[in-house]
């Protein structure tokens, strides 16, 4: 397992329910520096029954995201709590090769399509709070 403190200073990409600042500001308090970014060899899956979406790999895909850094050690710990034990931290390559973290989906119900950012704002937002995971 990784050191928790050893991450502290590297980013975190995020391609669901986190890239919202609705959905941050209600975790965290607030909405850290972020900057768009993307892993390609991944994608954000549709889970069957979940709102929410798990990265998997995916060969010749490109996930699509948010690079959030100066977390602290509070916001990672509401992180790990946040994304539960159905998540793995890892790293995982940006398109420019740099090496950052995301939560990773371990578990199964991958479906075959991707997860609709812009379907979950519309149905699930507004009443999606960090409490309902």
């Amino acid at each position: 397992m990784e050191d928790r403190m050893a991450r502290h200073d590297r980013p975190l990409f995020v391609y669901g329910t986190l890239r919202f600042p609705e959905i941050l500001r209600r975790l965290l308090g607030r909405v850290p520096p972020a900057e768009p970014a993307a892993v390609p060899g991944w994608r954000a899956a549709a889970l069957a029954g979940r709102p929410y979406p798990g990265l998997v790999p995916a060969p010749g895909a490109v996930a699509p995201g948010i690079l959030l850094t100066g977390l602290t050690a509070g916001e990672w710990a509401a992180l790990d709590a946040f994304e539960g034990a159905e998540y793995v931290l890892r790293e995982v390559a940006l398109e420019d090769g740099r090496g950052v973290r995301a939560y990773v989906w371990r578990c199964g119900d991958v479906l075959a399509g991707d997860w609709d950012a812009a379907e979950f704002a519309d149905r699930c937002l507004a009443a999606y709070a960090p409490e309902h995971r």
